[in-house]
């Protein structure tokens, strides 16, 4: 308990320190609308530029689903459940 309580007063007093500061805080310049980035070049490039990523992660994606989905079929790992018969069994104990 003494341990806890020593270990606890040592967090909480480096933690106390951490965020005070003696420096003296000059303002920040002001920002205005000049600061802001400009549009530059086509729109278009850079938008095919991101479809062509967007589309190689959603084809990697797409190809990672199937092959864990594969691979746990033919290693037994996933059980589909497809082969429904076409009668209820018959159990004799349920009567």
């Amino acid at each position: 308990m003494q341990a806890s309580r020593n270990v606890g007063r040592l967090v909480i007093r480096t933690f106390g320190r951490r965020n005070a500061s003696h420096a003296s805080h000059e303002a920040a310049p002001q920002s205005t609308y000049n600061d802001l980035p400009q549009p530059q070049g086509s729109w278009k490039t850079h938008y095919d530029a991101n479809q062509r990523k967007y589309n190689a992660h959603l084809v990697l994606g797409i190809g990672a689903l199937v092959g864990t989905i594969v691979f746990g079929k033919a290693a037994g790992l996933l059980e589909f459940y497809n082969d429904i018969p076409e009668q209820p069994a018959t159990i004799d104990s349920y009567k």
